[in-house]
């Protein structure tokens, strides 16, 4: 599970590195060009090394859930339009965004009712019964929630405030991934000999304090101020990932855990779905709250803006005249006005998810212990 783990971390804690330099040295559009050859190579490895085990090869299997598959095509499609469009149209301000959120509520609806009521559903929703499982999946997207929103935020805080260009904010945040590669070795020999709720604890723990951290920066932060948070961060992220699986499938019998790990990494990818769209959004909306903060505590009238205006217009007289400086030196203080209000932006995001996984700590000692070593099969 160690090992599982290692390429489920590190791999979108590497991304934005990968991803920042196809965008400087190609375009944008490779970072989503790169998942055909990747693709492909998937696929073939699955076709050669990926077998089913007994009890699911020689299963008697049922007709195809038609009605549960189209109704989770539309809920989840519906969810990631919405979110992917919503702060860009005004979320509910829009039409086709509310219309979009009642085909979204309907088939979600439909789906679980389906779920829960049928038989041979796509999805077995009586799998939440168990309550190891059902803790796990609320951990999990949680999870998504932190890891996903942190991954996209930091690196974000690297381009807009500091002028970092996409590839050097992806080394910027690299670390993270080799913190990972640190921590695995350590969660696979402890994951046989501790309660996976200390292991998560400590997880959770050490992200929502790394992520407090982050929201103390400044625009005054070099490229490496930040070097050990992150190191420490990808080293609490592999004490959570490993001991999660193991806590929610612990109880589980083996014949129920295929159909949980669909459900469970569901709730991971939503998780991440919608914490990049929160986060994206709080920083857009948070934003402007600071700026109207700052303009009523620094009023224009006020004397301490007149000074500093007074010397940003003495500063630009010799390049623009002194009868055209006014308006540049406006321009730039407004400028600044933005980056701060940006920037406290960039702090309340830090401390919310800070704040979520502290949250988590204490989700955690409501699972029921499980036994050290119980091979959490089928985890992904």
């Amino acid at each position: 599970m160690a090992v599982f783990a290692f390429g489920v971390v590190v791999a979108p804690v590497l991304g934005p590195t990968l991803g920042g330099w196809l965008t400087d040295t190609y375009s944008w559009r490779y970072a989503f060009y790169i998942n055909i050859p990747i693709g492909i190579l998937a696929i073939v490895m699955i076709s050669r090394f990926v077998h089913d085990p007994p009890h699911i090869s020689k299963a008697k299997v049922a007709a195809f859930d038609r009605y549960g598959f189209a109704a989770l095509i539309i809920w989840t499609g519906c969810l990631q339009v919405v979110l992917d469009k919503g702060q860009e149209d005004d979320w509910f301000g829009a039409i086709w965004i509310r219309w979009a959120v009642f085909f979204l509520v309907a088939s979600l609806i439909y789906f679980c009712w389906h779920c829960w009521r049928d038989k041979d559903a796509i999805v077995d929703l009586k799998v939440l019964k168990d309550r190891n499982f059902r803790l796990g999946s609320i951990l999990i997207f949680m999870f998504g929630v932190g890891i996903y929103s942190t991954v996209t935020v930091l690196p974000l805080f690297y381009q807009e405030l500091l002028g970092y260009t996409a590839f050097t904010a992806g080394l910027a945040v690299a670390p993270r991934g080799i913190g990972a590669v640190c921590g695995m070795p350590v969660i696979g020999y402890l994951s046989n000999k501790v309660d996976p709720r200390y292991l998560l604890t400590f997880g959770f723990f050490t992200f929502g304090l790394t992520t407090l951290y982050f929201g103390n920066v400044t625009l005054d932060i070099s490229p490496t101020t930040l070097l050990l948070p992150i190191l420490i961060t990808g080293f609490g992220l592999s004490f959570v990932f490993v001991p999660i699986s193991t806590a929610a499938y612990g109880t589980l019998d083996t014949k129920q855990i295929g159909n949980a790990s669909g459900l469970f990494n569901l709730m991971r990818n939503i998780g991440g779905s919608i914490g990049i769209s929160i986060a994206s959004t709080l920083l857009t909306r948070r934003a402007d709250v600071h700026q109207n903060l700052i303009i009523n505590s620094v009023p224009r009238t006020g004397q301490q803006f007149q000074n500093s205006l007074g010397s940003m217009t003495q500063f630009l007289t010799n390049p623009y005249g002194q009868a055209n400086a006014a308006d540049p030196a406006q321009a730039s203080l407004y400028q600044q006005l933005g980056r701060q209000a940006t920037l406290w932006a960039f702090v309340d995001v830090f401390r919310w998810l800070s704040l979520l996984c502290f949250v988590c700590v204490g989700i955690v000692w409501f699972l029921k212990k499980v036994k050290p070593g119980k091979p959490p099969a089928g985890a992904h």
